[in-house]
């Protein structure tokens, strides 16, 4: 019997594969799908500092021709802010089953991830910026661009898809331009990051003065550069298969090796936490759903809970949360049935209303 998803895609034969053939699924299905429908470009807020963006095109029109307004059957635009220390390539899968549900896709890399400019020359490793709010003035410029990418009358909705980093970047945007996204679903976000059993007060006083100090950009004591030797256990996924796919890709490719924070970047961290909890959740006004992961350990779910509680209390903002069974950090690199129901029971079912 065939589960269908209610989008056209059969769950079972189409979507969601097999753990043990992800590899195949990906190079025979998802690559040969995806990649003819994207336009990958370079667009500048400031000048001299490009960010690297794709637009993926859904339906069966060229991108040319879609862009021009000439395909009235897409449901909207998905905008993806990705998580800390990832790049665009790390959504392929979840960019082919928003095309296959008729959404556009558009997915920048955030400041000192990938492709985009760096705030520190010389270093892939390290992810450092200078404030918080060029993040969150970064994703709105792009967001524009998308809407312009796709530009079509009547307009199509915005939809915002924001994991982990990427999740308190596109919260502090809705609650800045609380009428952009048309929905904003939150995965795994970084509210606030977890400090490893450091109590917060302490962790925060030891930034501050190691700023201070002038050690911004040095890396975050523990942390290295990139060496190859993350293990799948110490990973955020659940699925062995999803986690070597892109562990082979971020192995062969230096671009994709950032994975340490500089101290600069947990004091933005420090900031934007405390804007999304004493203002953000005041402005909102798109409903949110937040997916948190049972076994997260890398940002604070105690924070996501309150974050929702104040969404939830406010007007006119909606807000609720649901916790994954099972699942780490990465829910979107968990088993195959975790990730359909995270998908098209979480995600699309809430984008459609």
């Amino acid at each position: 019997m065939k589960n269908n998803d209610g989008y056209g895609n059969d769950m079972k034969s189409d979507a969601i594969k097999p753990e043990e053939n992800y590899s195949q699924f990906m190079e025979e299905r998802v690559l040969p799908y995806i990649l003819p429908r994207r336009e990958e470009c370079f667009l500048s807020r400031e000048a001299g500092r490009q960010i690297y963006c794709a637009f993926y095109t859904a339906g069966d029109r060229s991108p040319a021709e879609t862009a021009n307004g000439q395909d009235a059957d897409a449901r909207g635009i998905i905008l993806i802010s990705h998580g800390f220390a990832e790049t665009a390539d790390k959504y392929f899968e979840i960019i082919y089953y928003f095309l296959k549900a008729g959404y556009h896709v558009c997915i920048p890399e955030h400041c000192g991830h990938g492709r985009t400019y760096r705030l520190v020359e010389g270093d892939v490793s390290l992810v450092h910026t200078d404030r918080w709010q060029r993040y969150v003035d970064d994703l709105s410029f792009v967001a524009k661009a998308a809407k312009n990418h796709w530009k079509q009358t009547p307009e199509l909705p915005l939809f915002l898809f924001a994991h982990s980093m990427g999740g308190g970047i596109g919260a502090a945007l809705a609650a800045q331009e609380p009428r952009l996204f048309c929905r904003v679903f939150l995965t795994s976000p970084m509210i606030r990051p977890s400090t490893g059993g450091v109590p917060w007060p302490v962790a925060k006083l030891i930034v501050f003065v190691m700023c201070v100090l002038g050690r911004e950009k040095s890396y975050v004591v523990g942390q290295h550069a990139y060496d190859g030797t993350e293990t799948f256990e110490e990973s955020c996924a659940t699925s062995y298969g999803r986690w070597a796919w892109y562990k082979n890709k971020t192995d062969a490719e230096p671009l994709y090796q950032t994975c340490a924070a500089s101290y600069g970047w947990l004091r933005e961290a420090i900031r934007l936490n405390r804007f999304l909890m004493r203002d953000a959740w005041k402005r909102m006004e798109t409903p949110v759903l937040l997916i948190q992961a049972a076994e997260e350990t890398f940002v604070s779910k105690e924070q996501q809970e309150l974050f929702v509680r104040k969404l939830a209390a406010s007007t006119p903002a909606s807000a609720r949360i649901e916790c994954i069974p099972g699942a780490k950090h990465e829910v979107f690199r968990a088993d195959d049935e975790t990730v359909g129901r995270y998908l098209y029971r979480g995600c699309l079912k809430f984008y459609a209303g």
